[in-house]
């Protein structure tokens, strides 16, 4: 079916030219007999497309115009039998033309569901253009197909009959009209818009001129329409199938170009076109003056209308556009204000602040960067190297930060230093406002209360807090290892004896020692008091020698001031990962072994394996 409606442009001329050659050389008889044969044919094919499976996924009530279909179908099918039968009886034609009239109702009403009525209720002037449309159409129709009627039929049933459906035809056109003034409920594809305007054109037209030529004395010519009447039922599958394609930008803007062109225009053609028919053609006087004032009576009011609408959108506009001037000086004087502020910001701002641009160019410094020499040309090399400094940190774009610590290497001349930096982008412009604060002595303020956060402020070791984060990261690393734990004996009587300056002193020397016997990986700490820790990467026969040799160093003597003092050390030991595989673990079995010497005969070491549980 898709196939199908992607070649319906060359498959609706080949049948055209095909269809009007072979009624063209056939002689007349023959060639009417051949135009309702085709016509046949061809609303059974249309019928049979309508069953498919294509067509019943489409998005719109396809069972309607599947019944629409076969009504036609019908209608034709009744007509051949009703002729060959030589069915002549008044009110049996009329039962015969019942399927058409069927077909046609059910294509007006599908018809007018597509249309976005909702428009009548926002644009009070598309009720007049429908009005006027509907009028013109009428008028047409009087004209060509209504006051025939009475003088062709033969009685009221097929009078009634026949007004009917030259009114529904009427109708028909009218929605043709109404398309181009209201649109459709739903946005369409370009294709599938003008599938259904060729569907309704071509069945709106050729039923009008139809009925024209056959109340006019021209049946054979009226004859020759027939075959058109499948095309706009293949038209409107088209329309069916291809109803939920996307719909591009480029498609609806076209659509809107030519809805709103011709929205306007439709009424004045129609217009035109009707003086021009009634004028050639011959209508009575009384008729001619009535439609000729009751259309322009339309048209008077509608524009009577249009130039209230147009008055009162030129009051709205000239209302918007001087509260729109008042807004941008509003805004104007606002930005002014803003802008004062910031060149008084600027200039009375007691930090260092450079305008810059995208090459690292200074286009402009405050008074306090003025007093530091940034206004100076060339720039002091100690300028220089903090631009340089600068310049990697905006090619890294890493300034949509509030602010940035810039770190300035030191040289010969000059110390290391820390500027808090704060750069402002201004948008579009490809310049920065660039704010210099010197923090150097703030940071290293900062630096120093950090180390103390970690470190023993006595012996400079660090403290239980670093030597645990430390080992947690160690152990993840390691296979094996061992944790001493070193507690000092007869530290308490020295401290009591000689005071607490002598027991300070003796600390710092002990911490000195251990740190004198580890190496780079290893790990000390002054747990706290007369405690230390020691983490050493070994097994447990290099742990035994280590601890043996801190034994022999601890218990030197010490010299402090003019006195020799002796200490010895308690030491327990835990192995990674024998006695615990955490730092938490490690501290208690170590700190169980050193308290079992302490306990038993001091100056001495003890594994936590060994300790009877």
């Amino acid at each position: 079916m898709i196939r199908i409606i992607q070649h319906i442009y060359p498959t609706v001329a080949i049948y055209l030219v095909i269809t009007y050659s072979l009624l063209w050389l056939l002689p007349q008889d023959r060639a009417l007999q051949l135009s309702t044969v085709i016509s046949l044919t061809g609303s059974f094919m249309i019928f049979l497309l309508s069953r498919s499976k294509v067509f019943k996924q489409s998005a719109i009530p396809y069972q309607w115009l599947s019944i629409a279909f076969f009504s036609y179908f019908l209608g034709d099918l009744l007509n051949i039998v009703g002729r060959l039968l030589q069915w002549d009886a008044v009110n049996l034609n009329v039962l015969l033309d019942l399927p058409y009239t069927i077909h046609l109702t059910i294509m007006v009403i599908f018809f007018f569901r597509q249309l976005d009525l909702t428009l009548f209720q926002k644009q009070k002037l598309l009720v007049l253009d429908s009005l006027t449309l509907f009028t013109v159409s009428m008028i047409a129709g009087y004209i060509a197909i209504f006051r025939f009627i009475p003088s062709y039929t033969r009685t009221m049933l097929e009078q009634v009959s026949w007004t009917f459906y030259a009114f529904l035809t009427i109708v028909l056109t009218l929605f043709f009209f109404l398309l181009y003034a209201s649109g459709l409920k739903r946005e369409v594809a370009r294709t599938t818009f003008i599938f259904l305007v060729l569907g309704t054109f071509i069945l709106g037209m050729t039923n009008f001129v139809f009925y024209t030529l056959l109340l006019n004395g021209e049946p054979n010519a009226a004859g020759f329409l027939l075959p058109l009447y499948p095309l706009s039922s293949l038209f409107l599958i088209g329309f069916a199938v291809t109803h939920s394609l996307p719909v591009s930008r480029e498609q609806r803007e076209h659509l809107i170009r030519v809805e709103t062109l011709t929205r306007s225009m439709m009424s004045y053609f129609l217009l035109s076109a009707l003086i021009l028919y009634i004028t050639f053609f011959p209508v009575s006087r009384m008729f001619f003056l009535f439609a000729v004032g009751i259309t322009f009576l339309l048209f008077l009011t509608r524009q009577l209308f249009s130039y209230r609408e147009n008055l009162r959108l030129l009051k709205e506009t000239t209302a918007l556009q001087t509260n729109l001037e008042d807004i941008v000086q509003e805004k104007t004087a606002l930005l002014q204000l803003r802008e004062q502020e910031l060149t008084t910001l600027f200039l009375s701002y007691p930090e260092i602040v450079l305008e810059i641009d995208v090459n690292l160019t200074i286009r402009s410094v405050n008074p306090a960067a003025a007093s530091a020499g940034w206004n100076i040309h060339p720039l002091s090399p100690s300028h220089q190297r903090q631009l340089k400094e600068l310049r990697a940190l905006l090619e890294q774009e890493q300034f949509t930060l509030p602010s940035h610590l810039l770190y300035i290497p030191a040289t010969e001349e000059h110390p290391e230093s820390y500027l808090n930096t704060t750069i402002i982008e201004v948008p579009r412009q490809q310049r920065y406002f660039v704010i210099l604060s010197d923090v150097t002595e703030d940071h290293q303020q900062e630096v120093w209360l950090e180390s103390m956060g970690y470190h023993d402020s006595l012996t400079q070791l660090p403290n239980r807090r670093f030597f645990e984060e430390q080992l947690y990261l160690t152990l993840t690393a390691i296979d094996t290892g061992a944790l001493l734990f070193i507690d000092l004996d007869g530290f308490k009587h020295i401290n009591d004896t000689y005071g607490h300056d002598v027991g300070d002193l003796l600390l710092q020397e002990t911490a000195s020692r251990l740190q004198s016997m580890t190496t780079t990986g290893d790990l000390v700490a002054r747990l706290g008091g007369d405690e230390f820790l020691i983490f050493i990467q070994a097994s447990a026969a290099e742990t035994r020698q280590f601890a043996a040799h801190v034994l022999e160093v601890l218990n030197h003597p010490f010299f402090i001031h003019t006195e020799l003092l002796h200490v010895t050390p308690s030491i327990g030991i835990a192995l990674y990962p024998d006695d615990g595989k955490s730092s938490d673990q490690l501290l208690i079995r170590a700190d169980e072994a050193m308290y079992h010497v302490k306990q038993t005969d001091k100056n001495n070491f003890m594994f936590a394996a060994q300790i009877k549980r």
